[in-house]
């Protein structure tokens, strides 16, 4: 009985492990920025690489296959092929609040800002012209203002400190002043239960 040629293996699955540790870390990723223009780059640069490497690495264990050459080292290979390119392609529709509980507070305007409060922790996810930034930290509610443990805030993306809980709207307080203009606030679909 033939050896199992392991190095043939390790030679053949390493370039498939490294793409596929790449995209994960990219795509499982619950906060920072997201999309616009770097993100699709990152997308098309993924998907050229992982076809390449998808189809020489099916080409090649094929061929063996054919030719009666190490058949069990290539079906291991294509075996790990076909998980990981499953794993890698199902990465970049895995949703960004997967691991988030079911938020006791939701607050979201128009353009797809959002808010959610549960458990002492907040999820801001802003809209920008060319990203989507989601922020992850600690809130404080006093009475009919929320304050997020935000470090900076960015008038233009509707990221502040401090909101202001007005009947059913969510209204941003900046360092300079409270939004005034109506299609900033966010509006309050589920309030926390005292």
């Amino acid at each position: 009985m033939k050896k199992t040629n392991y190095n043939l293996i390790l030679k053949a699955i390493f370039p498939i492990g490294v793409l596929l540790f790449f995209i994960l870390l990219s795509e499982l990723r619950t906060e920072g920025n997201f999309g616009g223009l770097i993100g699709g780059f990152k997308v098309l640069f993924f998907l050229i690489a992982g076809a390449g490497i998808f189809l020489f690495t099916l080409i090649k264990n094929i061929g063996r296959i054919r030719k009666g050459k190490n058949i069990k080292e290539s079906k291991i290979v294509l075996t790990v092929l076909v998980i990981s390119t499953l794993i890698g392609v199902s990465s970049f529709w895995f949703p960004y609040d997967f691991f988030d509980k079911e938020p006791e507070f939701i607050a979201t305007d128009v353009i797809g800002n959002k808010l959610t409060l549960a458990d002492g922790s907040y999820m801001l996810k802003t809209r920008e012209i060319e990203w989507t930034t989601i922020r992850r930290g600690k809130y404080q509610i006093n009475s009919d203002t929320i304050k997020l443990d935000i470090d900076k805030e960015r008038y233009l993306a509707k990221r502040a400190i401090k909101y202001l809980i007005q009947d059913e709207n969510l209204i941003p307080i900046y360092s300079d002043g409270i939004e005034t203009d109506s299609t900033g606030f966010l509006k309050i679909i589920r309030k926390i239960k005292n």
